[in-house]
């Protein structure tokens, strides 16, 4: 089988914060982005994620300036939750696709 992808992905390792949208109170994890396209990511959580499951993922993304990152925000679909092998704990590899994307503008960190 070959590859099935129509943009190409980006190999990043960045905190994500999940929001699983249409849960009632909100649930919000913490995760690790793998990779991201213009069109999809992966993304690894110790939480498992439904297969259809709305979210709402937000992560910085650096700028060229050590000072700043753009934030972005993104709507998504869970596609495929597949567990991994992980020492400590379970930890799942979350496949998803992009339905909307927002950048907002850099967030200036105040780091000496």
């Amino acid at each position: 089988m070959g590859e099935r992808r129509q943009t190409r992905r980006y190999g990043v390792c960045l905190p994500l914060q999940v929001f699983l949208a249409k849960r009632y109170p909100t649930e919000v994890y913490t995760a690790q982005v793998r990779d991201i396209s213009r069109s999809g990511i992966y993304f690894q959580s110790g939480v498992p994620i439904e297969p259809g499951a709305a979210l709402e993922l937000t992560f910085a993304l650096p700028t060229e300036h050590e000072t700043a990152s753009v934030l972005v925000r993104a709507s998504a679909k869970a596609l495929r939750t597949a567990r991994l092998e992980a020492d400590p704990g379970p930890l799942y590899g979350v496949a998803a696709t992009i339905d909307r994307i927002d950048f907002v503008r850099p967030v200036v960190s105040h780091a000496a």
